[in-house]
């Protein structure tokens, strides 16, 4: 739906600004081509490695959500070797968990508000284990839950440290900067009355645009789910859920 959205935008966007070369002029008969030339690399130049940087950041954060969901995964799994009761108690965590996650559509949620999950699931773990002596199998199940949550947490604080590395204002300030120099400069090229050149004029403008909105999109880690990890979640509940 999203990307249905954006793709009507920019058609729109594209014939507006055809419309708008194509019969107004914008009063320049001699445009440096240096000058564009110049305006085009440098903005391609920062555009490209923001966008790298961005895109590096929104896979890492992927990587680490997937796993992250994959360590919980197991400790629901391993508490079916504890006991119905543990079982059950897991369950009604890791299910709080990840709803609130969609509800909010914010995969930092449990990081950016108070989050117990991975605390309750040590208490829980205390409350109904303890000191007691416990079979080969249990130990087992609990020593490889033990393991994950040691895990999720170290995961946890990767995910802290890479929400932070959004881009900064001054960047964002900088990228717009190139960006209304460009299509001034872009505009002032004559084209009324002329077809091919509006058609090339507004192809380039919407084209900065898209960089623009892809930049943004991976800022914010909203480009392939409404928000990042929104699929990993769900696949959580499916499995709690017993549908997967």
């Amino acid at each position: 739906m999203h990307t249905r959205r954006t793709q009507s935008l920019f058609v729109l966007l594209f014939i507006a600004v055809f419309c708008l070369y194509f019969s107004v002029s914008f009063g320049a008969e001699n445009t440096d081509k240096t000058f564009i030339t110049i305006t085009t690399f440098v903005f391609s130049m920062f555009a490209g490695f923001f966008i790298t940087r961005q895109g590096n950041r929104y896979t890492k954060i992927r990587e680490i959500i997937s796993t992250f969901d994959g360590k919980l995964t197991g400790c629901y799994r391993a508490s079916t070797n504890v006991s119905a009761e543990f079982h059950q108690e897991v369950t009604k965590i890791l299910t709080a968990h990840y709803h609130k996650v969609l509800e909010t559509r914010r995969w930092d949620f449990h990081f950016t508000n108070k989050s117990n999950t991975i605390t309750s699931i040590h208490a829980l773990l205390e409350r109904l284990i303890g000191d007691n002596k416990i079979e080969s199998l249990r130990g087992q199940a609990i020593g490889r839950i033990m393991s994950n949550l040691s895990d999720a947490q170290v995961l946890r604080k990767n995910m802290v440290m890479l929400w932070y590395e959004e881009m900064v204002p001054f960047q964002w300030y900088l990228m717009i900067f190139f960006v209304i120099i460009l299509i001034t400069t872009i505009s002032i090229i004559p084209s009324v009355g002329l077809l091919i050149p509006s058609l090339l004029k507004a192809s380039f403008v919407v084209t900065i645009v898209a960089v623009m909105a892809i930049l943004r999109d991976l800022d914010n880690l909203y480009l392939f789910e409404t928000f990042v990890g929104e699929h990993s979640a769900r696949d959580v509940l499916h499995i709690i859920a017993g549908t997967k």
